[in-house]
């Protein structure tokens, strides 16, 4: 798997083990200047909204689960490591299930924002040749009895995915980044929920 799409691995099993499974998303996503490009700059951030882009999913932990972040930490944890041009970004986080869900088939996801005080946070889609992708990292669906099942109430992850600095460059001065970490249980189709990540202040 190359670098662009992502490099993930289930702490319970090794990299992506035979209970991970990745599909691309139903909706369409376009990067934030073909958005620009289509909507126009006044219009963009409503136009985003209209998409879908700009909604990461319900702000909360949803009641059978819990997002956390790795062993020590309360929440998600973002982190950069620059190889010249190119931005690693790598996201760890745990989820932790009510007992009565885990034989239940769940799918979780990271989408990437810019945040800004001023109109709605920027999906950062990454656009730079080779390394084009999605702002959305690409889906795991697991069952948690067989991702871990020596403690199928807690799953981890760790997700690293390159972005190009111009991709994160998205306004004068530094920049704040962040991401929305998702979960969802396909078994009773609850939609997704998500938790807002430590910021990363980057000088792309």
């Amino acid at each position: 798997m190359g670098r662009g799409s992502g490099e993930t691995e289930m702490w319970s099993r090794g990299v992506a083990g035979p209970f991970v499974r990745r599909r691309p998303s139903w909706t369409r996503r376009y990067s934030r200047r073909q958005a620009i490009g289509l909507l126009g700059g006044s219009l963009a951030g409503v136009g985003l909204l209209s998409l879908g882009l700009a909604s990461p999913a319900k702000a909360a932990n949803p009641s059978w689960a819990t997002i956390t972040g790795p062993s020590g930490y309360s929440i998600p944890q973002l982190s950069a490591v620059r190889n010249g041009n190119w931005f690693d970004l790598t996201l760890q986080w745990r989820i932790v299930f009510q007992a009565s869900v885990v034989n239940h088939e769940f799918e979780t996801n990271w989408v990437l924002y810019e945040d800004d005080s001023t109109s709605a946070d920027d999906l950062i889609s990454a656009t730079v040749e080779p390394h084009v992708h999605s702002a959305y990292s690409p889906y795991k669906v697991f069952i948690p009895s067989q991702a871990n099942p020596s403690n199928p109430r807690e799953v981890g992850f760790r997700e690293t995915i390159i972005w190009h600095r111009d991709d994160l460059d998205t306004e004068l001065g530094g920049e704040e980044i962040f991401a929305y970490v998702r979960v969802g249980d396909n078994t009773t189709n609850s939609g997704l929920y998500g938790i807002r990540t430590t910021q990363l202040d980057l000088s792309p």
